[in-house]
């Protein structure tokens, strides 16, 4: 028989097979009938495991050769689950945002379990609500309780959903120092450097409806004839090798704007020191809509666009937006934990959770217009504008 022995937990299946074997070694099959001392076993060999613990025999018999062989099966008792704990233990997110919960689950030894069934609940559905997954999701200011019950034993995390805040920039998060903020009264200086300024195309400017810091603004400029994969410039300002930053940016696209045969209009970028960038941009076909969308481009990493998961809320082109921009970098890379979000005039655009960062910190940004990928040339004047920059983190 096979196989001559094996070791199963309760309710677990062994299928067995039979074979009579000749004189000189050869197998011959035939009809046998199965048998067990414990458990259960069906008439084509399928072996269950009962409840009971212990070494059980399996028996195949044949009337044809008056012969039967066994094998012996160990039935060892199930781990039971002893307690759960649930990581994170404490959360907080912004209305709309999620963020995956995990049960971790232990024996009476302290051993971890796998693959043991859990149920998620929230104490406040109001305030945030769970899945089947352990993905919480955030729906009002306030707090709940998240638990995972298994097998009777239960742990729990707390989840605290903030309410946007109040002043310039809703979504910074407290604690974060200030890096830079600047208002545009300058091109020069406080930390910033204009660079790679072609020709002239990237001036100061004034908008008396500017909404933030009017009436000054920076101003960069696509003349007809602009060839794509470049900018007009870059408004550049090193950080302090940053691996958690917030950037808010007050921008208007001009009406009309000639989109590139890329889809893309780069508008802001965050270089991390070992190479490498991640951009935010106006992504969309030549002639619109358009959306904010967030490209990885690290060194050795997966660089895939992040698309608007919680809402989809167009650009207005001729319009002033702003945006918010938080990333934080992974603590964990199996799966990897980083986070990156955008808000678009106060609503939620991305969320992601699971974002694989560099080892180096960030340690540049650039407000860097890049129009599109390689190729195509603007047969049109079209313009951005930035009221105000402001950059904080630690």
């Amino acid at each position: 028989m096979e196989p001559a022995t094996t070791s199963l937990l309760p309710g677990e299946t062994q299928s067995f097979t039979a074979y009579g074997l000749t004189s000189d070694g050869r197998h011959m099959n035939g009809p046998v009938v199965w048998s067990a001392s414990g458990g259960t076993i069906t008439p084509d060999g399928v072996f269950t495991a009962g409840t009971a613990v212990g070494r059980f025999s399996v028996t195949a018999s044949s009337s044809m050769w008056g012969l039967a062989g066994t094998a012996s099966v160990r039935v060892l008792p199930r781990r039971r689950v002893a307690s759960v704990a649930v990581r994170p233990d404490t959360a907080t997110l912004p209305i709309e945002g999620s963020w995956p919960f995990h049960a971790m689950l232990r024996d009476s030894a302290g051993d971890s379990l796998s693959g043991g069934a859990v149920t998620w609940t929230s104490s406040d559905p109001s305030v945030a609500v769970v899945d089947s997954t352990g993905l919480v999701t955030a729906v009002a200011p306030g707090t709940a309780t998240i638990t995972a019950v298994s097998e009777e034993h239960s742990g729990s995390g707390l989840i605290t959903v903030v309410r946007p805040g109040a002043g310039p920039w809703p979504n910074e998060p407290a604690g974060f120092r200030v890096i830079g903020d600047n208002p545009f009264t300058a091109l020069n200086g406080d930390g910033w450097s204009l660079i790679d300024n072609v020709s002239g195309l990237v001036t100061l400017g004034t908008d008396p409806q500017a909404p933030l810091s009017p009436p000054g603004v920076v101003q960069y400029v696509y003349p007809i004839g602009f060839s794509g994969g470049g900018g007009p410039g870059a408004e550049e300002r090193d950080l302090p090798g940053l691996r958690q930053v917030f950037v808010g940016v007050w921008w208007k696209p001009s009406n009309p704007w000639q989109g590139h045969p890329s889809n893309v209009n780069k508008i802001e970028f965050l270089f991390p020191s070992g190479g490498g960038d991640i951009y935010l941009g106006m992504y969309g076909p030549p002639g619109g809509a358009y959306e904010l969308r967030v490209l990885p481009q690290f060194p050795n990493l997966a660089s895939d666009w992040l698309v608007p998961n919680v809402n989809r809320v167009p650009v207005t082109l001729g319009q002033w937006h702003r945006i918010e921009w938080l990333l934080i970098y992974n603590t964990t890379t199996d799966p990897p934990n980083g986070i990156v979000r955008w808000w678009l005039d106060g609503k939620l655009i991305g969320d992601y959770f699971n974002v694989q960062f560099p080892n180096g910190p960030l340690s540049v940004y650039k407000l860097s217009a890049i129009w599109g990928g390689v190729g195509s040339a603007k047969t049109e004047v079209d313009y951005y504008w930035y009221d105000h920059v402001h950059i904080s983190g630690r």
